[in-house]
């Protein structure tokens, strides 16, 4: 990567990192989901809607909307909603805020080569996302 794209990169990334605080240890649920009602209230305590999240976990709303009414989840989709939620929960601890976070995830962004994070999420991608928290977390941007 030449020195300019390096420094471009940085200062857009900036915007992101504006919003970004000191993670908050202990914050992220741990506990995995498996039935609609704690979906549900997860989803409401981070303040995401079901549409954003059927699009995180590559399900349609109608999916999503089922999972949501079932007293238990069908273990197949169990892992993607997992997923969702630990990803979700790292990025939000780092934006600080659902409503940055939303605005993030579909904003081009020159560190995932001009693709807006939602983008990668769903060409099957998201361990760049998990790369990029991890920088963060450890001070790469600082």
């Amino acid at each position: 990567m030449t020195t300019a794209r390096l420094t471009q990169t940085r200062a857009q990334t900036k915007t992101f990192n504006q919003a970004v605080t000191k993670p908050k240890q202990g914050k992220a649920n741990t506990t995995p989901i498996t039935d609609g009602p704690a979906l549900v209230a997860w989803r409401k305590q981070v303040g995401i809607t079901q549409k954003v999240f059927a699009e995180m976990a590559d399900f349609s709303e109608r999916t999503m909307a089922s999972c949501e009414n079932d007293a238990k989840v069908l273990t197949k989709l169990q892992r993607p909603i997992n997923e969702t939620v630990r990803l979700t929960n790292a990025l939000s601890e780092l934006a600080g805020d659902s409503k940055s976070l939303k605005s993030w995830l579909h904003q081009p962004n020159p560190a995932f080569g001009g693709k807006p994070p939602m983008q990668m999420i769903k060409n099957g991608e998201s361990d760049r996302l998990w790369e990029m928290v991890h920088q963060i977390r450890q001070g790469a941007f600082a």
